[in-house]
């Protein structure tokens, strides 16, 4: 069946306070590239975000016309942190706060009986998920993959929603590769389900509001519903269909849902694909993703996740992570400033700032840190005049604060994330960093005055707007 390409606006329709579409109309005409030239999928919108990333520039990018499908591609809605705080209402500094608010203040969803995403609806020997435009995002890619797609499932013990993430490798029209690689929640229903003798049902939901695809990034405990999280950051209930063909709900607005099942005691090849780590790795739980029927908008839109060592790929898996270690180690070492996994080491390294009030602390907040977070494996303390999101700031403290024969310790052998391709049978060793200066040190920073920073800034502005 083939599908209509959408318009070049983004139109009204159900639901669409909590749509993709909503986001995107509200969205700064200087923070959208349209791309209307005719570009194939495959490739081209991992090549315009990894060269815009090159050039220190992170718009949403929007493909009108990629071929051969003609249905429009949006990608790098995460491709920056001040636009991922704008997301949930707030600016980068406070979207730790904006978080731990969402968390501590769940808002459940509603189910109402239709909604946009079923404005078409297709099921048996006519259906073909390659109609949508799923890329192929990397030379070393074994062949095109969803990497946007929120996968919806239910506890089978206690019927809790769950969201998550998983890598799905298109190989047929009904049939999908899927690698549950993060041994989560997802992974553990399918475990139960299969002592059942029963497959897993799940929903894969693509082109949603941004906060939905945030509140599926978050590592919570199986009791919470990241819906009641979505709903948190949206200021209200989001608005739920049930599934037409298994026992799930979806977001009213959503763009593309695929629902089927998770096959249990099946497994088969998949692999390899570009993961975060900058890597193309065959690792997989090798599982079947296999389709009862495929629902979508009319006019509808493609998300897509540019996978791999890509800003968007981390900042997405890594603001609410952020969010989260930086709230629980604040409750442990109140002096901590500000906390930062920078992009060079995926999701392995970590900086922190905090305004040492006596000997040991920097030690104390870097043992609590790797413990919060097992993937981390290499963590720098600093100086709160230090600023953690500039990474050559915290290169200098390392240079000037720090002494290799005192001022660091190694954690040998412990549990990691396995897809790091140095880890030897999922364990890692981890190196904490101290780079604070000792207390008492009579060395003073050279420093500018804040005002004539703020004067030359003005002049700048003038400068640069008059040419």
């Amino acid at each position: 069946m083939a599908l209509e390409p959408s318009p070049l606006s983004f139109g009204s329709g159900h639901n669409e306070i909590q749509s993709l579409r909503s986001f995107l109309a509200q969205l700064p005409e200087h923070e959208l590239l349209r791309v209307d030239d005719t570009v194939e999928a495959d490739y081209t919108a991992t090549a315009l975000v990894m060269e815009l990333e090159n050039r220190q520039r992170s718009p949403v990018v929007f493909l009108e016309t990629p071929m051969p499908s003609g249905i429009p591609i949006v990608t790098n809605l995460f491709g920056c942190r001040e636009r991922i705080a704008a997301m949930v209402g707030t600016h980068a500094s406070g979207f730790n706060e904006a978080w731990s608010h969402a968390l501590a203040n769940p808002i459940p969803p509603e189910i109402t009986p239709t909604g946009s995403v079923h404005d078409n609806s297709i099921e048996g020997p006519s259906m073909d998920a390659g109609m949508f435009p799923i890329c192929r995002h990397f030379e070393g890619d074994a062949g095109r993959y969803i990497s946007s797609g929120i996968l919806v499932c239910k506890d089978p013990d206690t019927g809790v929603r769950n969201l998550s993430y998983q890598r799905l490798q298109l190989k047929g029209k009904d049939r999908f590769g899927a690698s549950l690689h993060s041994r989560g929640h997802i992974w553990e229903h399918l475990k139960r389900c299969e002592e059942l003798g029963k497959n897993l049902e799940v929903a894969v939901v693509i082109g949603v509001h941004p906060v939905i695809n945030l509140a599926a990034a978050a590592k919570v405990a199986k009791e919470v519903d990241e819906y009641d999280i979505a709903g948190a950051l949206l200021g209200e209930p989001l608005q739920l269909v049930p599934c037409r063909t298994i026992d799930v709900e979806v977001p009213a607005g959503a763009e593309i849902v695929l629902e089927g099942e998770l096959l249990a005691n099946e497994n088969e090849d998949e692999g390899p694909f570009g993961e975060y780590t900058g890597y193309s790795t065959h690792r997989s739980t090798r599982n079947i993703f296999v389709l009862k029927s495929i629902s979508w908008r009319n006019n509808t839109i493609y998300h897509d996740i540019i996978p791999g060592y890509s800003s968007e790929h981390l900042l997405l898996g890594r603001s609410p992570r952020e969010a989260f270690v930086y709230m629980r180690l604040k409750e442990m070492v109140p002096n901590l400033t500000a906390l930062n996994y920078p992009r060079s080491g995926t999701h392995f390294h970590c900086y922190i700032a905090l305004k040492k009030s006596a000997e040991g602390q920097a030690n104390q907040a870097l043992t609590l840190l790797m413990g919060l977070d097992s993937y981390i494996k290499l963590a720098i303390a600093v100086d709160a005049d230090v600023d953690v999101f500039n990474e050559q700031e915290v290169l200098w403290a390392m240079a000037t604060r720090f002494q290799a024969d005192t001022d660091l310790f190694v954690v040998p052998n412990s549990f990691c994330n396995r897809l790091d391709p140095s880890a030897r049978d999922g364990t890692s060793a981890k190196l904490a960093l101290d780079a604070t200066a000792p207390l008492g040190w009579d060395v003073e920073r050279a420093v500018v005055p804040p005002t004539a920073i703020e004067h030359v800034q003005k002049i700048l502005d003038t400068k640069i707007t008059q040419t």
